[in-house]
Formats: structure tokens, C-alpha cells, sequence
């Protein structure tokens, strides 16, 4: 599979990951969040720079086995098919068909799935330092959404801590793939 260079993957990871944020400020959460057109759009440029960076990810772990692959191709379905819902979100917000509620689960499951992801990425030591940590804590953004929920905490105040937890910790994941795709550069000048 050809993949863009990780640099560029990594870019747009950083440039998606302020977008939730952005909803949740202009859209609400829990309760108050309403669907419309511009949520969907909002939410398609969250969920394109999270999908790149899984890519990049990906495309850092390459070789791998089989069993190594799957991790990152359930998380990539369960991505793709919550970006297919954030498109039938703009086109229709109101919409009451099955397969638009169906969709909608992808989203939870990929942010419960983005564990088991990072705990394989941590588990095969390919990226060094700071940066392998960088999948977890993304991946703890759903669960931290979650119990912000369960705690009853569903004021604007919630709004802010989990957009800024999203924004921060998928940035610094896209930033992850642009470090390593500079020691790779050096590496292989030097090595």
C-alpha cells in the first residue's frame, strides 16, 4: 500500500484535531448537541486527520505480520465508517434511517478500538520516547468524554475539557509521526 509520507499524514492529523473542539463550542455535547450540516463537516475534518494519523502510524509499523495489522485495520474501518455517517450527517442531519443510526456507533467504537491500537503501537517498540505514548493518550479521549458523561459534568466547562483533551492529544499524535518521520530521515543519512 502506498501512503502519503508521514510528514504530510502528520500534518493533517494536526490540522483535524482542533475540530472537535470547535463543535463542541458551536454545536454542544451530550444533552444540547443538535445535528446539522456544519457538526458534519466539523466532525468529517476531525475524523479525516485522525484516520491520517492512523495511516501514518500504519505506515511506521511497516513490516508487519498479519496479527499486527489487524489492530490498525478494525480501527481504520470503524474510522471510515464514522466518517460515512459524518457525511450523511451534512447531507441529511435529521435523518431517520437505520443505517444512519447504525453509523453513528462507529464512532464509540473506534474510540473504544483506538486502545487496543495503541496498546499493539506501545507493544512493538517501533517508535522510541514520548512518541509511542502519543496513541494512548488519544485514545483515552473517548473514555475521558465518557466519564465526564457519567459524572453528570455536561456543562459548557465539560464541553471545553474534552475538545481541549482531543485537540491536544491528537495534535501531539500527529506531531508523533512528524518527529519520527525526522529520525527516520536521520537514520537513514546517517546510518
Amino acid at each position: 500500500m502506498r501512503l502519503a509520507p508521514l510528514k504530510v499524514l502528520g500534518v493533517i492529523g494536526i490540522v483535524g484535531a482542533p475540530w472537535v473542539l470547535i463543535d463542541f463550542i458551536n454545536n454542544g455535547l451530550y444533552d444540547r448537541f443538535v445535528l446539522t450540516s456544519a457538526s458534519g463537516i466539523r466532525s468529517f475534518f476531525f475524523m479525516t486527520g485522525w484516520i491520517c494519523s492512523i495511516l501514518g502510524l500504519y505506515r511506521l509499523h511497516e513490516p508487519m505480520s498479519n496479527a499486527r495489522r489487524f489492530p490498525f485495520w478494525v480501527l481504520l474501518f470503524f474510522l471510515l465508517l464514522a466518517d460515512i455517517w459524518n457525511v450523511m450527517e451534512v447531507i441529511d442531519p435529521h435523518s431517520q434511517s437505520g443505517l444512519f443510526y447504525l453509523l453513528n456507533f462507529s464512532w464509540p467504537l473506534g474510540g473504544l478500538f483506538m486502545i487496543v491500537t495503541s496498546i499493539a503501537v506501545i507493544r512493538s517498540k517501533r517508535l522510541k520516547g514520548w512518541k509511542k505514548y502519543m496513541p494512548l493518550l488519544a485514545s483515552l479521549w473517548f473514555p475521558q468524554t465518557m466519564f465526564i458523561a457519567w459524572a453528570g459534568l455536561d456543562g459548557f466547562e465539560a464541553l471545553i475539557i474534552s475538545g481541549l483533551y482531543a485537540a491536544i492529544s491528537f495534535g501531539l499524535l500527529g506531531f508523533s509521526l512528524i518527529a519520527a518521520s525526522a529520525e527516520r530521515m536521520e537514520q537513514r543519512a546517517f546510518g
